[in-house]
């Protein structure tokens, strides 16, 4: 089996889920991960897929037949950088500009690698006001204390006044 990434984008409309997911299905693929949003009219898939390595080339053949939609498959590249288990990123605060890049630069400067990072707003539970909210699971490579991760994690929430949860993640829990 091969694993593959399949992109979907294109104007959004009733089916294109069940569509690319039966093409998958015919050739006996394996959905592994996927993400699927609408963004304003926009749709947006992500997938990552086992699947024969010789069925591969009908699967785009068949997927291409979505002429509404942009896909592209590309196949995977194994990650052999060792690292330390999952950790849940969770920050809540002001909607304030540039906050995302100042969470990422962090992660950047202390090797740290981005598994999933969501963002929206969420209005706050008694007063309502929005909120803008930052879900990220990241590794922490094995030669960066945690300790260190934790004290330029916690300047960070000082800096930009904000709250953050950092602990090891646990799948079972929906963070």
């Amino acid at each position: 089996m091969k694993k593959i990434i399949i992109y979907v984008n294109g104007k959004d409309r009733i089916g294109i889920i069940s569509d690319i997911t039966k093409e998958i299905s015919n050739l006996n693929g394996n959905i592994e991960t996927s993400k699927m949003i609408k963004l304003n009219q926009d749709f947006n898939m992500l997938m990552l897929v086992s699947i024969n390595s010789e069925k591969i080339e009908s699967l785009n053949k068949n997927l291409s037949l979505y002429e509404d939609l942009d896909i592209e498959i590309k196949e995977t590249i194994k990650n052999e950088k060792e690292s330390r288990d999952k950790y849940i990123f969770i920050l809540k605060g002001a909607d304030t500009e540039g906050i995302v890049h100042q969470c990422t630069q962090l992660f950047s400067e202390l090797n740290i690698n981005i598994i999933d990072l969501e963002t929206k707003l969420i209005n706050a539970p008694i007063t309502g006001t929005p909120l803008f909210y930052i879900k990220s699971i990241i590794q922490i490579p094995n030669d960066l204390s945690l300790e260190m991760a934790k004290n330029k994690i916690e300047l960070l929430e000082n800096k930009s006044n904000v709250k953050i949860k950092f602990e090891e993640y646990n799948p079972e829990l929906n963070h």
